[in-house]
């Protein structure tokens, strides 16, 4: 089964379970939670636009799993993900590094927290236009219409968002070793960031054009974010990993930008597979 069929279909059982109305815990989880599941203006404090969790998984994620291949592609185990919801409800201050676990588990605690949300990370009045500008055919018009819209998010959605794409363009830099591009990272992650109705057969049309949506903006991310440059693709076949990769992470280069989330140049891709296959 192809990346976007996989993900397709979790974000399709996920959603046709999920009936709930907006504020209640969601079916999939088995315990009750102040945390999960909330709004995420709730969540977020102008001192601290972050949400807790969405910070301890990414800074997780980017201190011992960058370069783990298959990155938010492989499915961690489902217990451990739970696990890690559960334990961080009991204790906000608990420490990833110390439970033990996965950096797939980490990874797939992270995206159920945005498919928990009782609205998109990227709202649902936003589609339609983003939607419309990613049709644009010149390149620097449709990126500059892209931009435009993004500056229409709540600035919570907005900072969150900014905070999340910058995380996966640093993913995307490690592409040699960890074989998730923005290409691959776009599949994995649009059904989470959108949550679309999939129950609508004319949506299905329009899946190739969503998931470009995020796409460009991880790759993107310096014009988008950080009032960069537009990047220039060069779509060209990564070389397999190394057989030890541990010793062989690609090199970043630094922006003058706060850290860790720094967005990166991109790195030579994949070349765009219709059909999501790698």
């Amino acid at each position: 089964m192809s990346i976007l069929s996989c993900c397709l279909y979790q974000n399709a059982c996920y959603r046709q379970k999920k009936k709930t109305k907006n504020f209640n815990p969601p079916t999939r989880r088995n315990w009750e939670s102040n945390y999960f599941g909330m709004p995420l203006q709730d969540l977020v404090t102008a001192e601290k636009p972050i949400p807790l969790f969405v910070e301890k998984c990414v800074e997780f994620i980017e201190d011992t799993g960058l370069c783990t291949e298959g990155l938010y592609r492989v499915s961690g185990n489902k217990t451990d993900q739970d696990n890690i919801q559960k334990q961080f409800d009991q204790d906000h201050s608990i420490s990833l590094v110390s439970m033990e676990v996965t950096v797939n588990a980490v990874a797939g605690a992270l995206k159920a927290f945005f498919a928990d949300l009782p609205d998109p990370l990227i709202p649902y009045s936003l589609h339609p236009e983003l939607l419309e500008a990613a049709k644009i055919p010149d390149k620097t018009e449709r990126l500059h219409a892209l931009k435009e819209i993004v500056k229409k998010f709540h600035p919570v959605n907005y900072d969150v968002f900014r905070y999340v794409i910058t995380h996966l363009n640093r993913v995307s830099q490690q592409n040699k070793i960890n074989l998730m591009t923005a290409d691959n990272l776009s599949i994995c992650f649009w059904p989470t960031l959108m949550r679309p109705d999939f129950e609508k057969r004319e949506f299905l049309s329009t899946t190739k054009i969503h998931q470009s949506v995020v796409e460009t903006f991880i790759q993107q991310c310096q014009f988008f974010f950080y009032n960069g440059e537009i990047v220039e693709v060069v779509n060209t076949v990564a070389p397999p990993p190394p057989s030890n990769p541990g010793q062989l992470v690609e090199p970043m280069v630094p922006l003058q930008l706060p850290p860790p989330l720094q967005p990166q140049l991109i790195q030579p891709q994949l070349p765009t597979d219709p059909l999501g296959i790698i």
